[in-house]
């Protein structure tokens, strides 16, 4: 086997949930869990740390994904989590009452990052923690890929700028106690656990082999839409975007 065939062993998504463990918050701490989606990861917050959790989305459609799937739990996980509509510029949650912040891939859609880790600062109690995932733009993604990938998938060029974040982590008054640069890592590890990136570069490949084919069965949008996500993966992989999780806390 040639050296460039052996894995560097990369740490996958899971390594978010051992950091808030390493955070040691006290059974029934307050989370807030930004970009909730359908609630997988507020399930999860409950589950592993007992925590209580509030799940903020701007999506009806997930709001009412993330109640439906709340059904299924025990009541003692249950219990623990609730869903409301919001948005990361703004959290429907008092001054000072959240002692974790969760935001994972979802600032990348988010006009003003100052707004955003402002909100972050306002909701969290002194001592409170951040924990936030954010994918940032390298010098390698070239302009024109930036210009084609980024309007379809509603991404804000400015904020996969690590240089607007960090000015925006310091207008914030957050400290920054951690910041890890985590590069293609998630998608080697779903590479090598579910070939997903692969599957991700043959839709890339054949989306634009046979662009009319597809457009004609999906139709534009949708087109659009699975070969700009289809990208993000594949850009990933190139280091053309990279991963980058900030660890913040409110003094």
């Amino acid at each position: 086997m040639s050296i460039v065939d052996q894995s560097l062993s990369p740490r996958g998504p899971s390594m978010l949930l051992q950091i808030v463990r390493e955070l040691d918050l006290r059974p029934d701490s307050v989370a807030l869990d930004v970009g909730c989606g359908a609630g997988s990861t507020s399930f999860r917050l409950a589950t592993h740390f007992g925590l209580q959790v509030l799940g903020v989305d701007p999506s009806q459609h997930n709001l009412d994904a993330a109640r439906e799937a709340r059904r299924d739990l025990p009541e003692e996980i249950a219990s623990r989590v609730t869903f409301g509509r919001g948005s990361a510029i703004e959290l429907p949650v008092a001054d000072s009452s959240v002692d974790l912040v969760w935001c994972s891939d979802r600032l990348a859609r988010v006009r003003h990052l100052d707004s955003a880790y402002a909100e972050i600062a306002r909701v969290l109690r002194p001592g409170g923690r951040a924990v936030i995932h954010q994918v940032v733009a390298t010098p390698l993604l070239a302009p024109f890929e930036a210009d084609a990938l980024f309007p379809v998938l509603g991404v804000v060029p400015s904020s996969l700028d690590p240089a607007v974040t960090d000015a925006a982590v310091a207008a914030s008054g957050l400290v920054v106690d951690a910041s890890l640069d985590i590069g293609s890592e998630w998608g080697e590890h779903a590479e090598e656990e579910s070939g997903s990136a692969g599957r991700a570069l043959l839709r890339v490949s054949r989306l634009q082999r046979a662009p009319e084919h597809y457009r004609s069965a999906m139709g534009e949008a949708a087109y659009d839409q699975v070969l700009g996500d289809s990208l993000w993966q594949v850009y990933l992989m190139l280091a053309k975007l990279s991963g980058r999780i900030l660890v913040l806390s409110r003094r």
